[in-house]
């Protein structure tokens, strides 16, 4: 891409990617829209879709739709017997990547990297070599199945002489790669994780809020790490955040939040660098090592509570 412009960088989180659906919308409020777009698993998701044919604006306001009206059983469905062949070793997965690939065939509107509106990148991570891997040309659905591809919960993807999985898995230095295409700024936006509530009592729902730590501690890392010319601007996450990125049913909710969340932090910025990183700092426990009672919300500038 040619120099300048706008990178947004979009992380994993499966449910709660609906976090950053508000955030792009906040920003687009404003004027700012990418014209460079870098997903891992949900956020390729949410990357591919805006990155697709018409405007930035239009593309939102659908994604929004499509995401309030998403549920579980569109992306994991429930298939006793398929379970049970991944218990005993004759599947690699509990569930079936086909309703994902039949969402994104519906609904991105555009077959190849080469046809998107924008810049697009998303990650993946080689299950053998545990390489991580920028995929930025090719058929979009492969590679976005690939980046969402959450090991034993989705099959991987086989991608010329690689078996792809989701992209959290690795460590794709998003923001270096960002910055490497000319950029001037980088506004980064995750999607979180549950903070607050209980922990999850599913199998799914604890396989994706580790994920969504494991993600999260690297994303803490790699801007820690962030040397680039871009500036690096961080939108908070939500907290307290108590809904698991399983469920589905708060989509609206979450959109809301982060829309509010994201136009309050446009108002009052933190330049501070350090403060910025402070923003994705994981709770520290309570002297009892009890979760903090819901009458006491931890909180984080620029949110909402």
């Amino acid at each position: 891409m040619s120099t300048g412009g706008t990178a947004f960088v979009l992380t994993g989180g499966g449910s709660l990617g609906a976090v950053q659906v508000g955030m792009m919308a906040a920003l687009h409020d404003q004027g700012i829209d990418p014209d460079l777009l870098v997903g891992t698993s949900v956020g390729a998701v949410n990357a591919a879709y805006v990155a697709g044919p018409g405007t930035t604006g239009l593309r939102l306001a659908a994604l929004g739709d499509l995401w309030a009206g998403m549920r579980r059983r569109d992306v994991f469905v429930a298939d006793p017997r398929r379970w049970l062949r991944a218990a005993v070793g004759g599947s690699a997965s509990f569930f079936s990547a086909a309703p994902l690939r039949l969402l994104l065939k519906n609904h991105l509107g555009y077959h190849a990297f080469e046809e998107a509106r924008l810049g697009l990148h998303v990650t993946a991570t080689d299950l053998v070599t545990g390489a991580a891997l920028l995929l930025g040309s090719g058929p979009v659905v492969e590679a976005v199945a690939a980046s969402a591809s959450v090991p034993g919960l989705l099959p991987p993807v086989r991608r010329g002489e690689r078996t792809l999985v989701d992209g959290a898995v690795g460590h794709a230095g998003t923001l270096a790669h960002a910055d490497a295409q000319g950029v001037d700024d980088i506004y980064l936006l995750p999607a979180g994780y549950p903070c607050a509530g209980p922990p999850p009592v599913s199998a799914l729902g604890a396989a994706l809020t580790a994920l969504s730590l494991l993600l999260h501690r690297q994303l803490i890392e790699e801007v820690r790490a962030y040397t680039g010319r871009a500036r690096l601007h961080i939108l908070p996450p939500l907290c307290p955040l108590a809904a698991s990125p399983a469920d589905f049913n708060h989509a609206d909710s979450l959109m809301l939040r982060a829309r509010a969340g994201t136009r309050e932090w446009l108002d009052h910025p933190s330049r501070n660098a350090a403060h910025q990183v402070g923003a994705l700092a994981l709770h520290a426990p309570h002297r009892d090592d009890h979760p903090a009672p819901a009458s006491r919300p931890a909180t984080r500038r620029g949110t909402l509570a």
